[in-house]
């Protein structure tokens, strides 16, 4: 038989652990859903532990009306400091509720039908017993919570290495890869099943889907759910990648000599894209808009990893309508937005922003399939649509069956594996950024994306100069802003995606040849 004080140093010490590991996760990581079956968030467990608290020792032994929902605790969520402040009192509540309990008496209120717990609970005593065993099996279940959101521990580079991808395989053997936008930490369980289905159905025949392409109605459902956008029903269109559709809305929209307007610094693929052709960047807010006739809107943007604010997104409706400009939103990036930042699709700002807007996206950033080569264009603009409807259907090609299947499966099936991503480039962010504090940068923390913009390298190619010193190769800030008036020599684009065990490498690296002697 324990004591009163054995029995609250006991659950004393199992809330304490689950807050402690909901504070150590923090607001955006505490509020991910583990891609388990079944799992709650660290959030909603917690949530759940105090609901247990309250009502087995606030109202079935101290008396007190209580008034749960035990559905609502498992989907809660919020910031950490209030539920924190929440956990506090209930410790002294349940302290001075099992102080005064008589363990052998009846319970002190009626059970509620909802909540028996388990068979023969009818004591003061037995119900406090209850309260100690769900907090330590939910101690338990926090614990491997916290270890399913922490940041994958470790990378095969020697895989990637042999692969096909350019990022590790294009670099030297003593050189880290950490430039082209690919990350180096898998894909959903659910993907892989959906290609590996198709390899041992050994599928690669002329597709044909039942009921239509499943691609634009994944595409709807995911920006619904996850954006608060719901596009128009046969405006999707099906695409190889955005950069292919930057290039088929450039010729439909512009003509030689056109300009078209993008903020600089930008991806470089797409400021060539523009003057190959024959077109003019014109750089948005640092240039006067004449003669422009398309404006590209990358939001996240890429370098800088700004996410746009809607009052932003308005000033740049309100230009394009003043110069009645067709307006590509490039939103690839939009999954991967940091708290207490969102993303806000440019087209749902209005139905007049719709009306003049094509949404280019695809799962191959958030979800790491870049080579699957696999996008999607909501076409806003009526006409445009007529244009696109009238050409041939194979002139723009098409994407693959896998690439398709890989596509919806991730925007149907593998939204908890993304959250838990995000925790890991949650973590890592906040690697670079303290690493960046103590260096002789430029530096912003990113608001969206994996990539860190980094500037003021005193060295007019910092990125061949890091390869070179460091063994890291980072993608070299001129190019992107190559065939514009604007200077970005002095930057270049680190990418984070990865492991925490080689991004330390990485940043070490980079440490010495940036503060030698450091």
């Amino acid at each position: 038989m324990i004591t009163v004080e054995e029995y609250l140093d006991a659950t004393g010490r199992a809330l304490s652990g689950m807050a402690g590991i909901v504070d150590e996760l923090g607001d955006e990581l505490a509020n991910v859903r583990p891609p388990v079956q079944g799992a709650s968030s660290p959030y909603a467990l917690l949530t759940h532990c105090l609901g247990v608290v309250d009502y087995w020792a606030g109202a079935l032994v101290a008396g007190r009306t209580v008034v749960r929902d035990r559905d609502a605790e498992f989907t809660s969520s919020g910031p950490v400091g209030p539920l924190l402040a929440r956990v506090a009192v209930a410790r002294e509540r349940l302290a001075a509720d099992a102080r005064q309990a008589d363990f052998g008496a009846p319970l002190a209120g009626s059970p509620d039908p909802r909540f028996l717990g388990p068979a023969g609970i009818a004591t003061q005593g037995a119900a406090l017993l209850h309260v100690y065993e769900e907090l330590a099996q939910h101690h338990g279940q926090m614990e491997i919570l916290r270890d399913l959101l922490r940041p994958q521990s470790t990378v095969d580079t020697d895989r990637l290495r042999r692969g096909t991808g350019v990022k590790w395989g294009s670099v030297a053997p003593d050189t880290i890869g950490a430039w082209v936008a690919d990350m180096d930490l898998g894909v959903a369980p659910a993907i892989r099943h959906a290609l590996l289905d198709a390899v041992d159905r050994e599928d690669f025949g002329y597709p044909h889907w039942p009921g239509g392409d499943p691609l634009p109605a994944a595409f709807e459902a995911w920006m619904a759910d996850r954006h608060g956008w719901t596009p128009s029903g046969g405006h999707t269109r099906v695409f190889t990648d955005v950069l292919q559709i930057l290039q088929v809305v450039i010729e439909q929209t512009t003509r030689p000599g056109d300009g078209v307007a993008i903020h600089v610094p930008a991806y470089p693929p797409f400021l060539a894209a523009i003057t190959r052709s024959g077109r003019r960047i014109v750089p948005l807010g640092q240039s006067p808009l004449d003669g422009v006739r398309l404006m590209v809107v990358v939001n996240p943007q890429n370098p800088s990893g700004r996410a746009l604010r809607r009052d932003e997104l308005e000033a740049l409706l309100e230009l394009a309508e003043r110069h009645d400009l067709p307006v590509l939103a490039d939103e690839i990036h939009a999954d991967l937005v940091y708290a207490p930042h969102r993303h806000t699709p440019f087209a749902s700002l209005s139905d007049a922003a719709a009306r003049r807007t094509v949404t280019a996206t695809s799962a191959t950033k958030a979800f790491n399939l870049a080579g699957l080569r696999c996008a999607v264009a909501h076409v806003g603009l009526p006409a445009l649509r007529a244009r696109l409807d009238a050409m041939p259907p194979d002139i723009f090609g098409t994407p693959s069956t896998l690439g398709r299947l890989a596509t919806v499966a991730a925007w149907r099936d593998s939204a908890g594996w993304l959250d838990a991503l995000r925790a890991t480039l949650t973590a890592n962010r906040a690697a670079v950024t303290a690493w960046a504090s103590e260096m002789p940068l430029v530096y912003r923390e990113p608001e969206a994306t994996y990539l860190a913009w980094l500037g003021g390298i005193e060295h007019p190619e910092p990125a061949r100069w890091l390869e070179a010193t460091a063994r890291v190769k980072l993608s070299e800030g001129a190019e992107f802003s190559l065939g514009t008036p604007i200077d970005t020599s002095g930057f270049a684009r680190l990418n984070f995606a990865t492991s925490p065990a080689v991004l330390t490498q990485i940043l070490d690296r980079l440490t010495t040849a940036l503060r030698p002697g450091a």
